[in-house]
């Protein structure tokens, strides 16, 4: 892959995943609504320090056009209960944020750290673009991205061309020449 490609793959993983890294649960300083988590149970142990959502569970952050969808999802937090240390999605995990998509079987967030980590079959979606591997990290305050793969299972980016760059002249190949477009037919 071309390190233009290269680079486009990881500019649209980071863009699509990079906010499940900044803790979308705690309290956002301008947010006009709050953060609503619905579930078939919900058990909050103040000596652990948990809380912990099960069954069908969706977390939806109006103010960042996100929603988080999974089976299970558990908070850990500190000792006062104020703020979330830990955040994990188990079991059938998707999140769309905004026209961005990702699924996995597991996402783990560290909102002190902006880090983001998506495990079992990872896949992240932009528009028509797909990005897979066995792990993605996401690392939000260095806006950079990791995407690991295994012999078994590498990295695969398919990215299909935007219209909006059909303009830009795209590298070529030593020795092709680049021709104008010619129509046939009249039309």
């Amino acid at each position: 892959m071309s390190y233009r490609g290269w680079f486009a793959a990881v500019v649209v993983l980071v863009n699509l995943v990079v906010p499940l890294g900044s803790g979308f649960a705690q309290e956002q300083p301008k947010g006009k609504y709050p953060v609503t988590i619905t579930s078939d149970r919900l058990e909050v142990s103040r000596k652990l320090h948990t809380a912990v959502y099960t069954g069908n569970v969706m977390a939806d952050d109006k103010d960042r056009d996100m929603v988080v969808l999974a089976d299970k999802m558990e908070f850990l937090f500190d000792e006062k209960m104020e703020r979330i240390q830990k955040g994990i999605a188990t079991g059938n995990v998707r999140a769309t944020i905004k026209e961005k998509r990702v699924t996995a079987d597991q996402l783990e967030m560290f909102p002190d750290e902006d880090k983001a980590v998506l495990t079992g079959n990872p896949r992240a979606w932009q528009d028509n673009d797909l990005i897979t591997g066995t792990k993605i990290t996401i690392f939000s305050k260095e806006d950079r991205a990791v995407v690991e793969g295994e012999p078994s299972k590498r990295v695969t980016a398919i990215l299909y061309p935007k219209s909006e760059g059909a303009g830009r002249s795209e590298p070529q190949a030593p020795g092709k020449i680049d021709k104008p477009a010619t129509t046939q037919g009249g039309s």
